[in-house]
């Protein structure tokens, strides 16, 4: 028999701070109407997604377009786990020289994909959701 759980919501300086301790996630894109997700090494700032990839890639396709970025962990052992949910659009920002965008390229994104990574994107949030599902505290009979 497992322990009884409980669903939480967090709120988005907790969904930041889960975004900001890892380094691998998923993103969502939709190509020609179907569904793509795609792991992809990542750097957070705030909410706001930054990955690398190469020319011609299914991440490619992000530019311009409403797309889903998540991450999550989780305890078997323990059945307890949390999940974080970037809605937003993708944007390419590999030449862009405005402020906001010079700031985000200096961000270190570790790529463990070979090749040549140099087309740098964003996925600018318009959503953050995030849940943690926890083993429920015992109380005293």
């Amino acid at each position: 028999m497992t322990a009884a759980t409980v669903l939480h919501t967090m709120d988005r300086p907790t969904c930041e701070a889960f975004l900001g301790a890892e380094v691998v996630g998923r993103l969502a894109v939709l190509i020609e109407g179907e569904p793509h997700i795609v792991p992809v090494n990542y750097a957070a700032d705030g909410a706001t997604i930054v990955f690398r990839t190469a020319p011609g890639t299914v991440l490619t396709e992000a530019s311009l377009r409403k797309v889903a970025f998540e991450v999550d962990g989780f305890d078997e052992h323990h059945q307890t786990g949390w999940s974080v949910c970037v809605r937003g659009m993708g944007q390419d920002i590999t030449g862009c020289v405005d402020p906001e965008s010079r700031r985000l390229q200096k961000l270190f994104v570790d790529c463990w994909a070979p090749g040549n990574r140099d087309r740098l994107f964003t996925v600018v949030p318009t959503a953050v959701t995030g849940r943690y599902l926890r083993r429920a505290e015992r109380t005293a009979v």
